[in-house]
């Protein structure tokens, strides 16, 4: 497991054929739910357990998050109402203590990227932001250290100048443990990236950088994807250039690393001064607009070398969408592609949260044979490739199993509504994980009401112990 640094959760969706400070009467309804039970014999024995904690928007896709540090445990989420809400607990050896629920007073509309993002800093204090796309700051921090009760709202983190267009908030931490804050200011064809590095002792945010990390210069956007920390011990980035808020104008997925967060540079060693710009950053794959690229799906994996592999899509030369793998090899980047579908291609034309057929989620991993295993979403199916290490020629590929426990799809409802199950995040990664969190919820609408509502959905947490 990594001791620092944020790692891209596999957020995994499945379809089937188909300001309150008490425990919500929906958590503690039975809705026909199938629990393990653990006895008082057996306190000191993980046991898999499926506990329903409260019933949630199903509108549309928007992530929720589910954290844990120093065994306790905190999820934020959107209710049934659309409000945000956040419940902790601290566990013991199997199970843990009731959960403490409290809501803030912000309502999700319909726009798909408004995901609520929360976090513990070292000494527990709880930090809660969300509900943004293109908006002004919406954050709530507790005055108390892991109680969701005290939450109150913040304003302003660092400058309110930069914080009245905010949009894809994420946490994560440093080197050396502390809380990291970044976001985008501005809009998806114009925006620009800050960092914000938060002192747990004197509870006050500040700028990591003199500027901003990223820039689309006023002209286009960016958008990465990391920082992810390497077996090498670089903090990775991808990232992509985007001239307008339509999809099919990405272009140019691009790299750069760290030591430190704060001086960066290309995968030869070459420092890049800051802001990153298009032309600074390493071009992995020099992919034009209309090319197929899709922003946020260029997950960073490491092959047993620790040799850099980023799983990406674009068009093939038949104008068809396909799976790609590049990987960095002495001095320079090797694409190979990978998938060979003959009769799939994904329309980028369109902006908004998109309901899209391909999707790469996860990064590419090493299997018992130190071969290569590269995977993507096609319709909601999961299909995986084996690469030879040597030469990343495709050994065998195809549809396979969700790899999820039966005791996590036993409650995909047979509906048409996906169900959406993200790991826990442990000391701010997700690795390695026995707990996970799972909701239904319809696909992105293009941020756009829908004609009906759908019911509520009922939110879970599950132990499937290791």
């Amino acid at each position: 497991m990594m001791n620092y640094l944020y790692f891209g959760a596999s957020l995994i969706c499945l379809t089937a054929c188909q300001a309150s400070t008490t425990t919500p009467p929906s958590a503690t309804t039975s809705e026909n739910v199938k629990s393990t039970s653990v006895s008082a014999q057996e306190t000191n024995v993980a046991r898999p357990l499926n506990e329903a904690i409260d019933h949630v928007w199903a509108g549309q896709r928007v992530w929720f998050d589910f954290v844990e540090q120093n065994n306790y445990q905190m999820i934020a989420y959107y209710d049934a109402s659309r409000q945000m809400s956040v419940a902790v607990r601290k566990m013991n050896d199997v199970n843990g203590a009731p959960w403490s629920y409290h809501k803030v007073p912000s309502w999700l509309g319909w726009d798909a990227h408004n995901k609520v993002e929360v976090a513990f800093d070292k000494n527990g204090v709880i930090h809660l932001v969300g509900n943004l796309h293109t908006n002004k700051l919406v954050y709530f921090r507790s005055s108390s250290p892991y109680d969701p009760r005290t939450l109150e709202q913040v304003d302003m983190m660092v400058k309110s100048s930069v914080e009245q267009r905010m949009t894809y908030p994420e946490f994560f931490q440093d080197p050396d443990g502390g809380l990291i804050f970044k976001y985008r200011d501005g809009s998806s064809g114009q925006g620009r990236w800050f960092y914000n590095r938060w002192d747990a002792d004197t509870n006050k945010w500040s700028h990591l950088h003199e500027t901003v990390l990223l820039s689309g210069e006023d002209v286009r956007g960016v958008y990465p994807l990391g920082p992810v920390l390497g077996p090498d011990g670089y903090a990775h980035m991808t990232f992509t250039w985007r001239e307008t808020p339509i999809a099919s104008s990405n272009h140019d997925l691009s790299y750069a690393r760290s030591r430190d967060l704060i001086e960066w540079e290309r995968a030869d060693g070459t420092p890049i001064s800051l802001p990153i710009v298009l032309g600074t950053g390493d071009i992995i794959d020099p992919i034009p607009e209309h090319g197929g690229l899709l922003n946020g799906r260029h997950p960073i994996g490491f092959d047993s070398q620790n040799r850099v592999l980023v799983s990406y899509q674009k068009y093939n030369n038949k104008n068809l969408s396909q799976v790609y793998i590049a990987r960095r090899e002495n001095d320079k980047w090797v694409v190979k592609q990978v998938s060979n579908w003959d009769d799939l291609y994904v329309d980028l034309d369109k902006s908004g949260a998109l309901d899209l057929p391909l999707l790469t989620n996860d990064p590419a991993s090493v299997n018992s044979n130190g071969n290569i295993v590269v995977s993507a979403l096609l319709r909601d199916k999961r299909w995986e490739w084996i690469l030879d290490h040597d030469n990343l020629s495709v050994i065998s590929g195809g549809e396979v199993k969700s790899g999820l426990s039966d005791a996590i799809t036993q409650f995909d409802i047979k509906n048409e509504i996906p169900l959406r199950v993200i790991p826990m995040m442990e000391d701010q990664t997700r690795k390695s994980s026995e707990f996970y969190l799972s909701w239904e919820a319809m696909q992105p609408n293009r941020d756009q009401a829908r004609e009906n509502i759908p019911p509520a959905s009922t939110l879970r947490v599950h132990r499937i112990p290791q």
